[in-house]
């Protein structure tokens, strides 16, 4: 009679467990889908700033062009796995190769996270813009 009763105790939880699976399991996968994205800004913004302190290190040097400087972004930024042309990139002065010494030099990179996301519908960081600014000197 005992065994009975397990054998039947055992077969009634198994109900619960699919019950207590459909209610965890899209809570986790949430969690999960978010944190991957939050780690892919954290990514992009990283390369960003990468992109645009390379960007000021090579505009900083004299008799190079805005079109080099621009260049070199590029470059950084398909390195860290960005599309150059979703990039939103200013440079100031307009005119590096004519640029004194001592003047900044101020890179800006701008991305819209829909740009660069992973998630085909990024609800929770779809209307975020990452960006990042380097001003260094030149010499």
């Amino acid at each position: 009679m005992a065994e009975c009763r397990r054998r039947w105790a055992r077969h009634a939880r198994r109900g619960a467990a699919m019950v207590e699976l459909a209610l965890i399991l899209p809570i986790f996968l949430l969690l999960t889908v978010a944190a991957i994205e939050f780690g892919r800004a954290y990514m992009v913004q990283q390369v960003l700033t990468y992109a645009a302190r390379e960007g000021a290190r090579h505009g900083v040097l004299p008799g190079v062009s805005n079109t080099e400087v621009q260049a070199r972004i590029a470059q950084a930024l398909e390195m860290g796995g960005i599309d150059p042309g979703v990039a939103e990139i200013t440079l100031n002065p307009d005119h590096l190769d004519t640029a004194t010494t001592g003047t900044p030099v101020h890179v800006r990179i701008r991305v819209h996270y829909l740009d660069v996301t992973w998630v085909p519908a990024p609800w929770f960081l779809g209307q975020a813009r990452l960006s990042s600014e380097t001003v260094m000197r030149h010499e």
